[in-house]
């Protein structure tokens, strides 16, 4: 008698004693689902897993389908499924339980014992009604989907860039897992400046930036610094009040953090000579994960060891340190808060898309901010899920800090946090954003010559303005 196909023999599942899964398969229903598979190999490129190449047209005409289908199950070391309105494809032969291809992979996975990430789509998801399969075909799929929920957590997308989001953050976190139980920390630790108290200030990660020998313009956003720092309205008088939070938000190279740095060590001790101290994290070091920074921040402003902190409960250490910024006046910088945000969860990420490609597919818009040019998306719905934190914790603890009293907090971004913003596209009550934008004719020119290079103003102007007056492009090519 011929074994059916679903049953054959399984090879067991061996993981790899050194490196995390590589290789996924993922299983889907085809024709409903292009764009959402295409944007789950794209997360999984993200994440340096191997999308093996998924089965577009399962037919009866294709005698070999399920044969090749659960091939690639055993040849993968992590299943990914998604799970929309169609039970798809059932085999009439060797097929004694009528059951579809999509859950013979999925019961494979099982079989192996391999990691299991399932997606579901969410009700509020745009369907097509020819994508809805009915009759005894939609009665497997529920019964599936319900198996599958009492088996394991599963997610739910909204769209095909909401599905890639969730796929990035899920990998993510295994592998963190991973890491965990193999013993391994998850990220190689750099150096971490020793504690200081207040009121000296603590800059946690020394590089090179802080040996620069200077900004290079920048005085209308500098002035806009001092301005929030000092509660002093904007010039035209709009805008009332500053509120506790100010983010910096530019694409890679245009000095965000050359900006902050230069306000934070220069101008700010000046302006502000009550703080009670000040206090700068740089989450472009691979030890600045959210939880190092609360110990460290929590350490500084209460004066504790990080022995002491470490031995608070977590939630704790979030409460103590919220209270004593709402009472004492500090100045935390926050340099490049998109690292702990979904798009950027790769120390990485930035090789992998344009800034450009970036600002689209996370719709990066704040409503009212200061240099956000025309050209702006004016929605910023779907995508914009990739500007949440990779852990939900920080961004529930960046909503608390905008609401602190006496202290400041400076955030430099290449994305905007969106635990920081309304459900209409505007900032929290709390938070105003500025977006930097390229030089000014006058500070492009300074910065050409600051590298002792000559040229004619109007020409080299028209050089400027092909590039936008990008600094970093403006002193590679003064180089």
């Amino acid at each position: 008698m011929r074994q059916p196909l679903s049953q054959k023999q399984t090879p067991p599942f061996m993981p790899a004693e050194n490196h995390f899964p590589k290789k996924a398969m993922v299983s889907s229903t085809a024709r409903d689902l292009p764009e959402h598979r295409k944007q789950v190999e794209e997360a999984c490129h993200r994440m340096e897993v191997f999308a093996e190449k998924m089965m577009e047209n399962l037919t009866a005409e294709n005698a070999n389908a399920v044969e090749v289908s659960l091939r690639l199950v055993d040849e993968a070391d992590l299943y990914i499924g998604i799970f929309a309105h169609r039970n798809g494809y059932v085999p009439e032969k060797d097929n004694p339980r009528q059951i579809s291809i999509t859950e013979m992979e999925y019961d494979r996975a099982v079989e192996r014992g391999i990691p299991r990430l399932v997606f579901f789509m969410h009700d509020d998801h745009p369907v097509k009604a020819k994508d809805v399969e009915t009759g005894p075909g939609a009665e497997k799929l529920k019964a599936l989907k319900k198996r599958i929920g009492g088996e394991r957590v599963v997610a739910y997308f909204e769209s095909p860039a909401d599905l890639r989001a969730h796929v990035i953050q899920a990998i993510s976190q295994l592998k963190n897992e991973y890491k965990k139980e193999h013993g391994e920390p998850p990220h190689r630790f750099h150096y971490v400046h020793p504690m200081s108290k207040p009121p000296e200030v603590y800059v946690a990660h020394p590089y090179t930036l802080l040996q620069a020998v200077g900004l290079i313009g920048r005085a209308p956003e500098l002035n806009l610094l001092t301005d929030w720092i000092t509660n002093t309205p904007p010039s035209g008088g709009q805008g009332g009040l500053w509120g506790a939070i100010l983010n910096i938000i530019a694409i890679g190279g245009m000095g965000k953090s050359a900006l902050t740095w230069h306000w934070f060590d220069k101008i700010a001790p000046l302006e502000r000579p009550d703080l009670a101290g000040r206090f700068w994290w740089s989450f472009y070091e691979s030890d600045a994960y959210f939880e190092n920074f609360i110990i460290r921040a929590l350490a500084y402003v209460g004066r504790k060891s990080v022995e002491e902190v470490k031995k608070i409960a977590k939630p704790e250490r979030e409460d103590l340190l919220l209270k004593i910024l709402d009472t004492e006046p500090h100045l935390l910088v926050l340099d490049g808060i998109e690292r702990i945000l979904i798009a950027y969860a790769r120390m990485d990420a930035a090789r992998y898309l344009g800034d450009d490609e970036y600002d689209r597919r996370t719709a990066n818009y704040v409503a009212e901010a200061y240099g956000l040019p025309e050209s702006a998306a004016q929605s910023f719905t779907g995508e914009a899920r990739l500007r949440q934190t990779a852990d939900p914790r920080a961004g529930r603890f960046l909503r608390r800090l905008s609401k602190v009293k006496s202290s400041r907090i400076l955030i430099s971004s290449r994305l905007y946090p969106l635990a920081l913003q309304t459900v209409t596209g505007h900032p929290l009550p709390g938070c105003q954003a500025i977006f930097l934008r390229g030089l000014s004719d006058d500070d492009a020119l300074a910065l050409w010559r600051h590298f002792g290079v000559s040229g004619q103003r109007d020409e080299l102007l028209r050089m400027f303005h092909t590039f936008e007056k990008h600094p970093l492009l403006l002193q590679a090519l003064a180089g």
